[in-house]
């Protein structure tokens, strides 16, 4: 007797690892579906006149993106994607720009090496002018508190001149000032530098810029054996050197010492950065609006054809009268708009608490060896819940709506035309329509129009609707649309307050190990950038437990869609990290002297940056949540031969244990098909990663100019990291992504960069200035607020897409959004 057929081999779900991934899909599709006009025949005959089965097999068929793709290429994965990689090219742009702009200020810094100078600076003093810090003073014995050539008396002849080295400075006025006069090197000859002596256990300055000098006497002292143009370095010079300072090559601020910066190059050009900033950032905004134009003219998604109405009463449970309101006021001029569907969004706050045990189950599944007691433990408590909320079906008729319904209209002419008659400013305040003012531009709505009908209750209109375009389906929380707004804000207030707690836990965390850091360096005398890198380490991990925890937190609120869910995740981890990154570091180095340090503020924020914007783009390449699975795909070879036994009996409706077994087979492959598929891109993640890195970065340019490299390195490597892993092996994601995101990012930058890097800017720069009021001129520039347009196409963009499916026939129509379902996850929630 031959060897029995496998059914199922290792092969299968290798290649099922494969057939996850993201392939360009809706470009073959598109012409399959001309193709099938052309020749005419259904889709589905085309589908198999070609060698393909059925849509999954035409899928596995299709190639897959080139990694040198234009982001606008894989459009068909939603917007968002696009605009995802547009982004990251937009915060590098930002910095290959502000690099090149600061390329100045460094040539300045190079110039200067007055480090030492910050030994005897007052932080209290450094943004602010003290008229009396080059007072005369006198020393301890009251010698020298007046101006007079004190040292000329000393050094008459070369003979009995009482110093070892000699120099114009003999002949010039002097007095002893306070040690925070300031050296004021800059524009004036050497021999006039002030320096720093000492004075017993105390410093003072010796001071010529608090004098006049005699220039007569100056010029006897040129004409002799004391004419060198160099500074006093008597025997008294404090040099400063009880620190350790960075090097000059770090081309920081810290070079020009402080209070003696007076160069309008660096101000000028920083004010320069802030505007090319405001410039790009209107640029990259409009940029995504017509990206996101672009790509939902060229793409077909179930919210094409939906809108999403708010306001309605409880009590509107009826779908035909809610169908029969927007067939008669939908569009203006119509009365027999065709609708498709209405679907309520019902109020089921009884079983909300079971859904969400329902999905947490589900995840503990997936995650779970089907062959343990644990999972059969767990699918015995989701049948239980799952029966529960069936029973709960029947008793349709005394929910309650939550107010909330999506309406499907049968063509997108008429959506748009919807919202163009509900969705204007005078429908928003007014509940008015708009009408044009004649000699201008058609449609331009610049007037107040007719009343809007309102939703009739008891056969009364009375109330007034909100109307915008809908999510899509898998986008939409069906089960918390009717939670009150005082609980959404409860909870928020509540998952925002442990967010908080967290970030603040992890903050001290953070300190705690710098000052470790700080006191090991002091006893042991290491160098202050391998000090840096250990925190920076743990700065890394505690990042992703932040990132972890804002998940976590957000998924615990209640939202309308996962979109508006996503946001909130992303606000928490892009604040949570940029206040663990940069936020830390400040605080430890607060005063400017500590700025300029060996492991100080531009040693630490060098480390901290580098390796906070290098690892995170790399850790997704391990794909963790693919390898800890890797545990149950060990299994299969094992279980391989029971699955082929079972399979190879097939059902028999006569005996219902071998029915179950089956069942229970069955729900194992697909246990190991989701263990042998790769992880999927979390843009959520990726875009606060990349908001931190460039947040971080921008934050400490002025107080180390070189660390826009670093921005621009690290979002350099998460942009081809990602896109690497999103083309070649990650799995296709399982709904696209709106371009709501990467607005809403967009903004977040409009809102913190200019004013973020002018602050900054103002608080590291005027330390080092003599003139505080120079620092300014780079006031944080008021942006412009633009107005958000989206989809004002006209009816002409994507009339050829209803029209290729009305050419479809009923039947035709049919099958592709089957087909339409499966690339986009449109069934996945219901």
């Amino acid at each position: 007797m031959g060897e029995a057929k496998q059914l199922v081999t290792k092969e299968n779900f290798t290649q099922w690892t494969k057939d996850c991934g993201v392939k360009c899909i809706q470009k073959q599709y598109d012409e399959m579906a001309i193709a099938a006009v052309k020749n005419g025949r259904s889709l589905q005959e085309e589908m198999q006149t070609r060698g393909h089965k059925d849509f999954h097999q035409f899928s596995k068929s299709c190639p897959k993106f080139r990694l040198g793709s234009w982001p606008i290429e894989f459009a068909e994965l939603g917007s968002g994607y696009v605009l995802y990689f547009q982004f990251l090219a937009f915060l590098m742009f930002i910095f290959l720009i502000h690099a090149g702009l600061q390329v100045p200020c460094m040539v300045v810094y190079a110039g200067s090496s007055n480090l030492v100078d910050w030994s005897w600076h007052e932080w209290t003093k450094a943004y602010s002018t003290d008229p009396s810090a080059c007072d005369c003073v006198g020393n301890s014995a009251g010698y020298a508190a007046t101006c007079g050539t004190w040292d000329y008396d000393l050094c008459r002849n070369e003979t009995d001149c009482t110093f070892n080295e000699t120099g114009k400075w003999i002949c010039q006025s002097w007095c002893y000032a306070g040690k925070y006069c300031p050296k004021t090197d800059t524009g004036v000859s050497a021999s006039m530098v002030n320096v720093h002596i000492h004075d017993g256990s105390s410093v003072l300055v010796k001071s010529y810029s608090s004098c006049t000098q005699d220039e007569t006497l100056i010029a006897e002292c040129e004409a002799d054996f004391r004419s060198t143009n160099t500074a006093y370095s008597g025997s008294d010079v404090d040099t400063g050197k009880d620190r350790v300072w960075i090097g000059q090559y770090w081309l920081s601020p810290g070079n020009l010492g402080p209070d003696e910066a007076t160069n309008v190059i660096i101000p000028t050009m920083y004010t320069v950065c802030v505007i090319s900033m405001c410039v790009l950032i209107l640029m990259a905004y409009s940029s995504q609006v017509l990206t996101d134009y672009k790509v939902d003219a060229g793409t077909t998604s179930p919210n094409d054809f939906a809108i999403m109405v708010k306001g309605l009463p409880s009590t509107a449970t009826d779908e035909e009268s809610i169908m029969e309101f927007f067939k008669e006021h939908a569009v203006k001029g119509k009365t027999d708009t065709e609708i498709v569907k209405v679907v309520i969004g019902w109020d089921i706050d009884e079983w909300r608490e079971n859904i969400a045990r329902l999905k947490d189950l589900k995840k503990r599944l997936d995650a779970t060896d089907r062959t343990a007691p644990e999972a059969q433990e767990i699918q015995k408590e989701m049948v239980q819940i799952t029966s529960a909320l069936k029973s709960a079906g029947t008793k349709d008729a005394k929910l309650r709506s939550s107010g909330v319904v999506v309406v499907v209209f049968r063509y997108q002419s008429d959506m748009r035309a919807c919202l163009k008659k509900w969705d204007s400013f005078w429908a928003n305040w007014f509940n008015c329509a708009s009408s044009d003012i004649s000699f201008l531009w058609k449609d331009n709505g610049i007037c107040k129009g007719e009343a809007l009908p309102r939703f009739p209750i008891g056969g009364r209109p009375m109330l007034g609707l909100e109307r915008a375009r809908a999510a899509n389906p898998g986008d939409i929380h069906w089960a918390e649309l009717a939670v009150p707004q005082g609980e959404r804000i409860k909870r928020l207030a509540i998952t925002n307050g442990v967010m908080f707690l967290l970030v603040a836990a992890c903050f001290g965390a953070v300190y705690g190990l710098r000052i470790a850091a700080m006191a090991v360096k002091e006893s042991a005398g290491s160098g202050g950038v391998w000090l840096s890198l250990l925190p920076a380490f743990v700065v890394a991990i505690v990042n992703g437990l932040l990132m972890a925890a804002a998940r976590m937190l957000g998924d615990k609120e209640f939202h309308d869609t996962l979109t508006e869910q996503e946001f909130s995740q992303a606000a928490k981890m892009s604040v949570g990290m940029v206040v663990n990154t940069a936020g830390v570091l400040y605080f430890i180095y607060a005063t400017p002297s500590e700025w300029y340090q060996d492991g100080g503020l531009v040693n630490g924020a060098f480390t901290m940056l580098l390796i906070n914007a290098i690892v995170p783009p790399i850790v997704p390449y391990l794909d963790l949540g693919y390898k800890i699975r890797g545990t149950m795909r060990g299994k299969l070879e094992a279980r391989l031969p029971y699955f082929n036994e079972v399979l190879g009996r097939g059902p028999n409706p006569k005996d219902p244990e071998q029915m179950k077994e089956l069942k229970a087979v069955k729900a194992e492959i697909e246990a190991f098909k989701r263990a042998y598929a790769p992880g999927t891109m979390n843009p959520t993640r990726r875009y606060a990663s990349a908001i931190k890195t460039f947040v971080c970065c921008l934050l400490y340019q002025p107080v180390f100019p070189l660390i826009s490299l670093v921005g621009l390195a690290g979002l350099g490597a998460q942009y081809w990291m990602d896109k690497y892993l999103l083309l070649g092996w990650y799995s296709r994601p399982r709904r696209p992504l709106n371009a709501d995101i990467a607005n809403f990012f967009v903004r977040f930058v409009k809102l913190v960069g200019p004013i973020g890097l002018s602050v900054s800017f103002f608080v590291f720069l005027t330390p080092s200035f003599a003139d505080k009021n120079a620092v300014g001129i780079s006031a944080p520039a008021k942006g412009r607020s633009q107005r958000q347009a989206q989809y004002m196409w006209s009816k002409e963009m994507k009339y050829h897409k209803v029209l290729g499916l009305a050419a479809l026939g009923k039947k035709g129509r049919s099958g592709w959004w089957k087909h339409f379902a499966v690339l986009t996850g449109y069934f996945d929630d219901h």
